[in-house]
């Protein structure tokens, strides 16, 4: 009869392989949990011949969601560098202007 195959994940690289899938499968769950969006985890094992023995490999890969990311508007210079501000474009010569307070007299809306 086969070794259950959790025994056998249990002992690839002295338990660490285990710790790490443990791990990065709760990380997934989380990602899944906390942005809604789907997430991948797999576990692939290598099996080579060594003689009378063989030899296992193993390796992780997930795919974690991750929040959206927004996109930023950038105009180009004629030298080719990425500005926020149209460079074609003219400043307006705008300036502060100081906010009227009403005199002693006035009534106010209040």
């Amino acid at each position: 009869m086969a070794r259950a195959f959790a025994d056998v994940l249990r002992e690839l690289s002295g338990g660490e392989f285990y710790e790490q899938a443990t791990n990065k499968l709760a990380e997934v769950v989380e990602g899944v949990t906390l942005h809604r969006k789907p997430g991948e985890f797999s576990i692939t094992l290598k099996i080579a011949p060594n003689g009378d023995a063989v030899i296992v490999s193993e390796t992780i890969k997930a795919k974690v969601p991750e929040a959206a990311r927004g996109s930023t508007v950038f105009f180009v210079t004629s030298g080719g560098a990425l500005v926020r501000q149209d460079p074609r474009q003219q400043d307006l010569p705008l300036r502060t202007v100081a906010a009227a307070t009403p005199s002693s007299g006035e009534a106010s809306n209040g």
